[in-house]
């Protein structure tokens, strides 16, 4: 037995007086962080899964320079997981032991320990950004459009292919510095809220229903803050949280992992020593940390760090000799679940994809990079990746972007999405369908493959502002193009029902020769199938006339010059569900 290991049973011993119970009796559980990880975050917590708060027993937690640490246990809302939150930080560069009497830990070698370590790591300040970002101002796109009643210019949708077969799920994109926008399948708008900064702009499940979620950083008094919001249908901020154990909420990843939870990705900036792979002693790096939060809570259920776990000669990114900002090595952008539980991973920077052993976080198997595990199938060499998921009817999906910028070798002509098979007992791929724009676009970043229910395929294309739906057999159906000064991260097709508050109906009224102009929208409204109008006096206003809705703002004529207008929403039943404020002759009303 090493010196390290007996060094430890003694400590845990002296630590409960008590007699353990025998490892072949104990329950395994998995803890993170997990066993050997090597820059753990000082103000952490630690998560304990598959065991039961009254099962748990005594835990000790001990720094090796910060000493024994008192804390709170909570359990995690479905009951299958505690976190012990301690009273203080650890230091940073210190080993943290972890004991338990009753149980034992995955991870710790075929004779499963009642202890185990972990390392924090030399933290960089949060002053360092890999690439600072302001919020977005609701700039003006190069082409737009504008409404009588919606005071910004509204980036232009260009619809190039429609055919039968096409889907009619409305269409999510957020163009960086314009904000999330919703549009059919006409490009009409539907949903626009300028100047929020947003990625990952899609409908999800939550604790049941359908809502909104994305990834925003904004202004928050003289900093700038970055996390996670879930709006419902009527357009209501109903959760907001971040990264946990004081991660920086990155924004490439914000997926809905069960009824009340989310794997999302964080990022912190160490200090390595990289003199042995060609770069300088003391180099800021970026660990890539992935996550699943227990939303209800705000509890870590899950965690994994790519340092430690990949080496940094696993990169394609040129090791810094001149440090400008933290060296970006590996680059996170999707988590995903695989069918046995254990965690999918894509890494652009890495060019790979990675299985990972939820309990342990050790890496099952690499796929393409430097270290592939995998024999790659005919057609399904992809680099600078993003998007990995595993689909319901058990295939495989990736865009593959085959370009990294212009720091970087391009390695294919083309980008393309890809639905692929993997055969992990013999380590093989098999490409099911490539999916190429007829334009032959190259994405050189972002970008992602949405597997649709009925089959189709929908691919957005990242920095080249497209999105295109497919068939089956590899056939466009539909294509739109959008104007913004940049890029949207993904985007989306889906299904939504949107029912805003009343009170966001504008109206705008001016007089027109012998009659009168009203023009309406409701921002965010899908349910609205014609518009009535009523008209007259403040205190007597009477049915002037109704048209059918005309896009995101119908126009309605009326008779001579009232003095006050009140527009009211008719769903397809005929049902009333909106009405505007009153509405004076020449006023905006919103």
């Amino acid at each position: 037995m090493s010196r390290l290991a007996t060094t430890g049973i003694a400590l845990f011993v002296s630590i409960l007086g008590v007699a353990l119970v025998p490892a072949a009796q104990a329950k395994q559980i998995a803890a993170y962080p997990s066993p050997g990880v090597k820059v753990a975050s000082p103000t952490t917590q630690i998560s304990f899964r598959g065991v039961k708060p009254r099962a748990l027993g005594p835990i000790r937690v001990r720094g090796s320079r910060s000493g024994f640490h008192s804390g709170r246990i909570e359990a995690h809302s479905d009951g299958n997981g505690v976190s012990f939150l301690p009273a203080k930080p650890f230091y940073n560069q210190e080993r943290v032991t972890v004991s338990s009497r009753r149980n034992t830990f995955a991870g710790t070698g075929k004779r499963s320990r009642h202890f185990y370590t972990f390392a924090t790591g030399l933290i960089v300040p949060k002053t360092w950004r890999p690439e600072p970002q302001v919020p977005a101002r609701g700039a003006t796109p190069p082409d737009w459009t504008s409404y009588k009643t919606f005071r910004y210019k509204v980036p232009d949708v260009n619809i190039k292919t429609s055919e039968p077969g096409a889907n009619d799920g409305l269409v999510f994109f957020a163009p960086r510095t314009n904000g999330p926008m919703i549009v059919d399948r006409e490009g009409n708008l539907v949903y626009y809220d300028p100047g929020l900064r947003i990625t990952d702009f899609r409908v999800q499940n939550y604790l049941g229903k359908p809502v909104l979620t994305w990834w925003r950083r904004a202004q928050v008094g003289n900093r700038v803050a970055s996390f996670y919001t879930i709006l419902n249908r009527n357009y209501k901020v109903i959760k907001q949280f971040h990264a946990g154990n004081g991660y920086t909420s990155d924004p490439h990843e914000f997926t809905m992992a069960g009824p009340d939870t989310a794997f999302v990705n964080g990022f912190r900036t160490v200090i390595m020593d990289l003199r042995r792979f060609g770069g300088l002693k003391r180099t800021p790096v970026m660990d890539n940390v992935a996550q699943e939060i227990d939303l209800k809570t705000g509890l870590v259920m899950w965690e994994w760090h790519s340092i430690g776990n990949v080496r940094i000669n696993e990169t394609y990114m040129p090791i810094p000799r001149k440090i400008t900002r933290p060296f970006d090595y590996f680059h996170l952008n999707s988590i995903e679940r695989d069918k046995d539980g254990n965690m999918l991973l894509s890494a652009r920077h890495a060019r790979a994809l990675y299985k990972v052993n939820r309990r342990t976080g050790r890496i099952i198997w690499r796929m393409a990079g430097k270290k592939s595990d995998f024999k790659i199938g005919k057609g399904m060499y992809f680099a600078y990746q993003h998007d990995f998921r595993r689909e319901a009817n058990g295939t495989y999906s990736i865009f593959d972007n085959g370009a990294g910028g212009p720091n970087l070798p391009r390695v294919s002509k083309r980008s393309k999405g890809i639905i692929f098979r993997i055969n992990q007992k013999k380590k093989t791929t098999r490409l099911v369908r490539s999916f190429y724009h007829p334009e032959g676009i190259l994405s050189n970043s972002q970008g992602n493959t949405q597997v649709l229910p009925d089959g189709n395929v929908f691919v957005g294309w990242g920095d080249k502002k497209t999105c295109t739906e497919y068939n089956r057999k590899g056939d466009v159906l539909f294509d739109l193009w959008y104007s913004a000064r940049q890029v949207t991260y993904r985007c989306y097709s889906d299904p939504w029902v949107g029912a805003p508050p009343a009170s966001k109906i504008a109206v705008k009224s001016t007089v027109a020769g012998d009659h009168s102009r009203v023009w309406v929208s409701w921002n965010g409204d899908t349910r609205v199938a014609t518009w009535r109008v009523l008209a007259g006096d403040p205190g007597a206003l009477a049915y002037a006339g109704q048209t059918p809705r005309d896009g995101f703002e119908t126009t309605l004529p009326v008779d001579g010059h009232p003095a006050a207008f009140r527009l009211i929403g008719i769903d397809a039943d005929g049902k009333v569900i909106g009405r505007s404020k009153l509405n004076k002759l020449g006023d905006l009303t919103n």
